[in-house]
């Protein structure tokens, strides 16, 4: 069974660019069994969430939220309602431990996409480190991993899907879905979750990019700027993928990583 643990709609998020029913459509149709919505700064109300599920009885739908702190980083939190803890610009240590205080789980969002992760993350360890997403590309991944290795936490893979096209490549493998979600926070800290790659979508991404990459570089030596380089492109290509580019980052997707042993003994796979 696959669940997104990372996911953004039109609703609560600025930067979501397709409706829930959108987003749960195209999860079902993807072979997902659970989305967790994570709207910036936004928890869920019970009843919109409730309301969706009954008419979506074919997937499971949970709620968290993602959080910008103080540091510059990004923060997935589950199982946590204080609003308080949602305010953008919040400490990263406060996060962190409030956080586990209350008994949710923290896990850091694509770290190394735009810098390195705050200090706070060594001295106040968290549930998880997020190594696979949409977002995440091979320059931000392979020190993921590296991080997540060296604080013996699970690595978790996720969609951090803003529109449709951005669900099924990677998420979560479990082997029955959380009840509540309390004990998706119980799953996910105990490390009986396992990243899920779609190797297909991987290769063929990586695959489409590598054959527009000349194209690319000829026209970022022009001197165009990202906008005008991605309408002149047969695909798609993230403005992510164009700065990493600018400065000689792999820009290619990850589609393995050796994963580490959690503090229970549990051992994660891809």
């Amino acid at each position: 069974m696959l669940i997104d643990l990372h996911v953004h709609t039109s609703r609560y998020s600025s930067c979501g660019r397709s409706t829930p029913e959108e987003m749960i459509e195209a999860a079902i149709g993807l072979g997902l069994d659970g989305l967790v919505f994570t709207e910036h700064s936004v928890l869920w109300p019970e009843d919109e969430l409730a309301e969706l599920q009954e008419a979506y009885p074919r997937i499971r739908l949970y709620r968290g939220f993602e959080v910008n702190t103080a540091g510059g980083d990004d923060y997935l939190v589950y199982g946590i309602t204080d609003p308080e803890l949602m305010a953008a610009g919040i400490d990263d240590a406060e996060l962190i431990q409030e956080v586990r205080a209350l008994g949710g789980a923290i896990v850091l969002a694509h770290p190394y996409r735009y810098h390195e992760p705050s200090e706070a993350i060594e001295q106040y360890p968290v549930d998880g480190i997020e190594i696979m997403s949409s977002n995440i590309y091979n320059y931000a991944h392979r020190p993921a991993v590296a991080l997540a290795q060296r604080m013996g936490v699970p690595t978790i893979a996720a969609s951090d899907g803003h529109h449709v096209t951005m669900l099924g490549m990677y998420a979560m493998e479990v082997d029955h879905l959380p009840d509540y979600e309390q004990d998706l926070v119980e799953m996910l800290q105990a490390g009986e979750m396992q990243p899920y790659v779609d190797q297909d979508r991987v290769d063929e991404e990586n695959q489409s990019l590598s054959a527009e990459m000349p194209e690319i570089l000829h026209l970022i030596e022009r001197g165009l700027d990202d906008m005008d380089i991605r309408e002149r492109l047969s695909i798609y290509v993230n403005l992510t993928v164009m700065q990493g580019l600018r400065k000689g980052r792999d820009v290619f997707r990850p589609y393995r990583a050796a994963q580490p042993v959690h503090e229970s003994g549990a051992r994660t796979r891809s």
